[in-house]
């Protein structure tokens, strides 16, 4: 009796077996690859406990065109920009926020989209007979008061304003200069007037004086974030304003910015 042995090609079986798991690595490279794009461009987006609508309607919508899935988080400023400067190359988070464009920050974050520029001014009683109108009146002055959480008061330190009466809110400043407690108070127009409205105080008794910057407001991103994702949110605010949809945006808050029509 005479049997035949049939020839196993070792090479043939060796090739189905190695298909199927180079399919199985090359997907999984594919999966981290993706999980890893993800994970450097996961931010959180720090807002105040009152933002002002406008200027976190405006981040979103750039976040909204990039397609990046970003979460809001509520802060106060001081928590907020220690987590901003916190950041360091190797941090997985990305944090962005609405901050003021000086050359103290110019260099710290990444300016995604000039927002919008507000001038900065002094503000007194029309009767009190308050001058305000140069530097040096301002500086005589006995008292101003400023937001404590605001820029505006370290860029007044920083000038050498030595009359300076920070306080914890902007209500609480209108307060006292409408009481008599401050001689003036320095802020933006728009926060003014909204402030002044919502204590049902008269706006019209307020005498504008010296207008020492304009301040531009801008989306901030921390350093950490990829050259990749910053230039992908830079087209986007490109994108979102030539689109009109900025402009919408605008008009639809101009009452609450109190801008002209």
């Amino acid at each position: 009796m005479i049997f035949h042995f049939k020839r196993l090609d070792l090479n043939r079986n060796k090739n189905v077996k190695v298909l199927p798991v180079t399919l199985l690595i090359t997907f999984l490279l594919f999966i981290i690859q993706l999980n890893t794009h993800a994970s450097t461009n996961r931010t959180t987006l720090l807002t105040p406990p009152s933002p002002g609508e406008f200027y976190y309607e405006v981040a979103q919508e750039i976040f909204k065109i990039t397609g990046a899935n970003v979460k809001t988080q509520i802060e106060s400023y001081p928590s907020i920009y220690k987590k901003m400067n916190s950041t360091t190359p190797e941090s997985k988070e990305i944090y962005a926020t609405i901050a003021v464009l000086n050359e103290n920050n110019i260099k710290k974050y990444h300016n995604i989209l000039n927002i919008i520029s507000i001038e900065t001014s002094f503000y007194t009683l029309k009767d009190s007979k308050k001058n305000s109108k140069t530097v040096d009146e301002v500086k005589n002055l006995k008292g101003i008061c400023v937001w404590l959480d605001s820029v505006l008061n370290k860029y007044l330190i920083n000038q050498g304003f030595h009359n300076l009466i920070p306080v914890p809110t902007l209500n609480q400043c209108v307060n006292m200069l409408y009481t008599g407690k401050v001689d003036a108070l320095y802020s933006s127009e728009a926060p003014l007037i909204k402030s002044a409205k919502t204590l049902d105080l008269d706006v019209t008794k307020l005498k504008k004086g010296y207008t020492p910057m304009r301040v531009t407001f801008f989306l901030a991103l921390t350093k950490n974030a990829s050259k990749e994702y910053v230039k992908k949110l830079t087209n986007s605010g490109k994108q979102f304003k030539s689109s009109g949809r900025y402009d919408e945006i605008l008009d639809k808050y101009r009452k609450d910015l109190f801008l002209p029509q």
